[in-house]
Parts: structure tokens; sequence; C-alpha cells
């Protein structure tokens, strides 16, 4: 197996764990357990942000029965490796919310959490979304 973490790495071994940032992820993980957290109707709250969203056509979506909002979408220019993912980052940026995760779970597959946890700006109640972008060429 791979020791290396990218091309040029020569340490192979990073400077700390990553648990300081674990109170906002479990936060959230909290959150989005929650019943009712995930929002009603993302056809009205979501979809008209990833269509303004520019270099992307939103080519079908639906919303599936497990909350998740599936987004099926393509570049407007062709996109290979960690530009497809980068591009992406901004198509979701378009509804990102104080909380924000994106996992890539395939190679055309983007899974997002987005929401509004306790506290946050602008102060309403806590509310999230499940979003799947799927990435045809």
């Amino acid at each position: 197996m791979e020791q290396r973490r990218w091309d040029t790495d020569e340490r192979f071994s990073g400077i700390s764990d990553g648990s300081s940032i674990l109170p906002a992820l479990h936060a959230l993980t909290e959150a989005a357990s929650g019943p009712g957290w995930v929002t009603e109707d993302p056809h009205a709250h979501l979809l008209p942000h990833l269509r303004r969203a520019p270099g992307w056509q939103v080519l079908g979506e639906r919303l599936r029965e497990d909350g998740v909002y599936e987004v099926t979408v393509r570049s407007d220019e062709p996109l290979e490796g960690i530009k497809v993912y980068r591009a992406v980052i901004r198509l979701l940026a378009a509804i990102a919310e104080p909380s924000f995760f994106v996992r890539q779970s395939a190679p055309d597959t983007f899974d997002c959490v987005t929401g509004v946890m306790p506290g946050d700006p602008p102060g309403y109640a806590t509310h999230g979304h499940l979003v799947r972008l799927v990435v045809t060429a």
C-alpha cells in the first residue's frame, strides 16, 4: 500500500490529529439526526440557486425518500481529476449554509450536508439539506 499522502510526500505523517474540529462535526451529525431537520421543498429552496450558478447545467433532479435531494449536473467545460471536485465545491457554495460538509462518494458523485446550527446567524431555527450531485460528462 502506498505510504505517500500525495505525489511529493516524503514525510508520510501529518502534524496533528483532527480532534480539534470534532466538536463541530459531532454537533452537525447530532443536529442532522434530529427529526424533521431536513428542510422541505428543495425544488424551491435550492434548485434556483443551482440553476443560476455559472458554468453548470442542471439536467435533472429528484427528492429521494431518504431526504436526499439528488441533482444531475453537467459542467460547461471539460473537467477531470481534482478540478471536478473543486468545481463541484464552487457549485455547492451557491447553496452553502454556515455548516457545510462535502464528500466525493464515487467518481461522479458528491454528497453534501449543509445547514444552520443553533446560534448560527441570522438566527433561524436549526435545519439543513442533504444534497447529492451526480456529475455527467
